[in-house]
């Protein structure tokens, strides 16, 4: 049931697998088939408690013995909730996702293992069509990639080794096993867009459609944009990602798909986004701002500049330290001693003293250091601060696919 290619790239990385743990069917399968493969040893599991219901937390020790009658040792990462905060669904993933990342750190782990199954891949297909997706979003669930946050997710990676394998067969293996399993309330709750889709779709499997078209449907396709991420890759390789990006305008050249994938990455490393531009934006973009006459501006917290034959992208100073009467700058940092802070999903700041935080400045690049009214810019660290700019690291997260699958990313 585990696809061989990923559990590779999963050893590839080197470090515990940390498996997502639910308490569910599936990622208790998962669990039990890496511990069967790997051993115990070699697994570790975090239990994340959503606080989001009543009795959670007793559902989350209940997953941990999960693990442990495994012999695998585990973790309950238990979200905060400040008063106020978006609790919806995507918000509720996005903070799952930021502990995993979180506990994989702490444990020495480079990849998180999730449990979603070829029924969730028919799901997310059957979802984005009716959102009129395109044809990348219709590739569904990558079976490897980065960790879909940043900078939380720099150099972590999620694994879904169980794509392949359908609900029923996971439950199957877990009835062979006598092992038991969590039913989760929201599985069952129709207010939940996924859980309507899986009744529709399970009925009109009972009608003789095979909802497996659609998970094939989408490992088609996504070969496609893994063959996109690396044509995008080669394109960027011609680029200088330091110390500013730029571009030469002769050496960009390839079929449209590819320059505005190229440049979308780009983009997100000059701006440090999480997430990159959709081709909707770049089919408009792109085109703009390499035409011959393109004087510059500003586009997604990214600053274009005309530099003859070169395109310079840099962080927009509006977007990073505040425009009057629109976005408010950033907030100063506190830098922990010996500790890597990420500045604006851009540069990666180790201060070697106490006391110093990273602010806002007019400079190159809009960041100052400051310590008891001492301010110093980048270049004048003087050892107190160590920096790297991570132009080069988001756009290897972003392109994550392009690397080759058997070696470490």
């Amino acid at each position: 049931m585990l696809d061989r290619l990923t559990i590779e790239r999963m050893r590839a990385c080197g470090g515990p697998m940390l498996v997502a743990l639910s308490g569910g069917g599936d990622s208790v399968a998962l669990l039990g088939l890496l511990v069967a493969e790997h051993g115990a040893d070699a697994v570790r599991a975090g239990v994340v408690d959503h606080a989001l219901r009543e009795g959670s937390d007793a559902d989350a020790r209940r997953a941990l013995g999960f693990a442990e009658a495994l012999g695998v040792r585990g973790t309950i990462l238990t979200l905060g909730w400040p008063e106020g905060a978006n609790r919806a669904q995507r918000a509720a993933r996005e903070a799952r996702y930021a502990a995993l990342c979180e506990h994989a750190r702490q444990i020495g782990a480079h990849v998180i293992a999730t449990a979603h199954n070829a029924d969730d891949q028919a799901e997310t297909v059957f979802m984005r069509a009716g959102a009129g997706s395109s044809w990348r979003g219709l590739a569904g669930i990558a079976p490897f990639a980065a960790a879909p946050m940043w900078p939380e997710g720099l150099g972590l990676y999620v694994a879904r080794p169980l794509l392949s394998a359908r609900r029923e067969e996971l439950r199957a293996y877990l009835r062979e096993q006598s092992a038991d399993w969590i039913e989760d309330p929201a599985n069952a709750n129709p207010k939940f867009e996924r859980v309507r889709i899986r009744a529709r779709l399970a009925k009109l499997e009972c009608e003789g459609f095979d909802p497996m078209r659609l998970a094939a449907l989408a490992a088609r396709l996504r070969d496609h944009a893994n063959a996109l991420d690396r044509a995008a890759l080669a394109l960027i390789e011609r680029a200088d990602l330091e110390p500013t990006i730029s571009i030469a305008r002769a050496t960009w050249a390839g079929p449209h798909l590819v320059r505005q994938r190229a440049l979308a990455v780009l983009m997100a490393a000059a701006s440090g986004a999480a997430r990159e531009a959709p081709f909707s934006v770049m089919a408009q973009l792109e085109p703009r701002v390499f035409a011959v006459d393109y004087q510059g501006g500003t586009h997604s917290g990214v600053s274009f500049r005309n530099a003859g034959d070169r395109l310079a992208l840099t962080r927009d100073p509006g977007a990073a330290l505040g425009r009057a009467g629109g976005a408010a700058p950033l907030a100063p940092l506190n830098l922990s001693v010996n500790a890597v802070t990420i500045w604006d999903g851009r540069i990666a700041l180790t201060a070697r003293e106490s006391g110093w935080r990273a602010v806002p400045e007019r400079n190159a690049a809009l960041v100052a250091l400051e310590k008891n009214g001492r301010r110093l810019t980048l270049q004048q660290t003087e050892g107190a601060v160590e920096w790297r700019p991570l132009a080069a690291d988001r756009v290897r997260h972003a392109l994550a696919s392009a690397v080759n699958p058997l070696q470490p990313l």
